[in-house]
């Protein structure tokens, strides 16, 4: 398929999310997650005449002609993942709501690769706590599902409704297998049995301090960081042994409640590399992110010689970011069993 399929494939996309929005009067996102679940489902739902029937008629010819594109999984994510782009700009969403891009996905996902690796798994149960639009672990799932090495059973939580739903019709879309769930990852998870996850943590205050009031991480006044009640209830949730990878502000251990957060590390868990990302994904060094790997005490699990730190280079700077794999191997050496 040619890029020219691909752009045909985003503007049709665009054409029946536009005319789904006009006939349900709802917000561009949560028409993007209508209009997935219908071609994943391969028809149009309708509920009490609406769409109307010269709309619906539209919508399938639209769906037939996304169909006959054929693009490869590569190739629809990325008209997708352009449509979400433009979806939320339309929309205006707030900043912790914005996608994540590819590149965090990929780097994430070669963290991952190499520490499975070395621990020999095939198997792998992975969830993400804040999963947004569902970006970073489908890209996460599609980056490690193409080295053929794993069985990737995915799970999805967050608090926005709208958000949850487009997650999980964009994952039915790409024929990826994810149990997502609404609700406050902050309260108590019905999932279990969790081997990793991945996360790009929204930064904020957590408004409920009767949630936050039996986290060590919470705050001793006001209202605590949901950042970092997410890093604590999320690890706790883990397997022992169980790694944690998070995107997270490049300031956490800068900030006033970073004691709390650091006090909370040394006991429960192993903090096992903190990287930060290429300045060129973020729009200024105030929006820096940064990846902390941290380890579930259990298990096999210790502490590393050396925990992984630094820069991570430019995906687009090939000879640097060749280097920074090689550093990525030696360290996930450590995690042998």
């Amino acid at each position: 398929m040619s890029e020219k399929d691909m752009q045909s494939y985003f503007e049709k996309l665009n054409e029946a999310n536009t005319l789904l929005g006009e006939s349900l009067k709802v917000g561009n996102v949560d028409a993007l997650a209508e209009t997935l679940t219908n071609i994943s489902d391969g028809k149009v739902y309708v509920e009490n005449d609406v769409p109307d029937k010269d709309t619906v008629a539209k919508l399938e010819a639209l769906y037939k002609d996304l169909k006959d594109l054929n693009l490869t999984p590569s190739q629809l994510k990325q008209a997708i993942t352009v449509a979400i782009i433009k979806a939320q700009k339309d929309d205006k969403t707030e900043v912790n709501k914005l996608m994540t891009p590819d590149a965090i996905g990929l780097i994430a996902s070669l963290i991952a690769y190499e520490v499975l690796s070395v621990q020999n798994k095939t198997s792998v149960n992975v969830v993400d706590p804040t999963v947004g639009t569902g970006n970073l672990l489908i890209e996460f799932i599609e980056q490690l599902n193409m080295t053929d090495k794993y069985k990737i059973n995915a799970a999805a939580l967050d608090n926005d409704d709208t958000l949850v739903s487009l997650a999980k019709s964009f994952s039915e879309v790409m024929n990826l297998n994810l149990d997502a769930y609404h609700q406050d990852s902050i309260a108590e998870w019905d999932i279990t049995d969790i081997d990793m996850a991945v996360a790009d943590l929204p930064v904020g205050y957590y408004p409920v301090d009767e949630n936050a009031a039996k986290f060590k991480t919470k705050s001793d006044e006001g209202h605590s960081y949901a950042h970092h009640l997410l890093i604590e209830q999320t690890m706790k949730n883990l397997n022992d042994g169980g790694i944690g990878i998070f995107i997270v502000p490049s300031q956490i251990f800068q900030t006033d409640q970073a004691k709390k957060l650091s006090e909370w590390m040394v006991s429960s868990v192993y903090l096992q590399a903190v990287l930060d990302l290429p300045a060129t994904l973020f729009a200024s060094k105030e929006a820096q992110k940064a990846i902390v790997v941290l380890q579930k005490h259990g298990g096999n699990a210790k502490q590393v010689g050396n925990v992984l730190m630094g820069t991570i280079p430019d995906t687009n700077n090939p000879k640097l970011f060749e280097g920074f794999k090689d550093q990525l191997q030696d360290w996930a050496k450590n995690f042998k069993g």
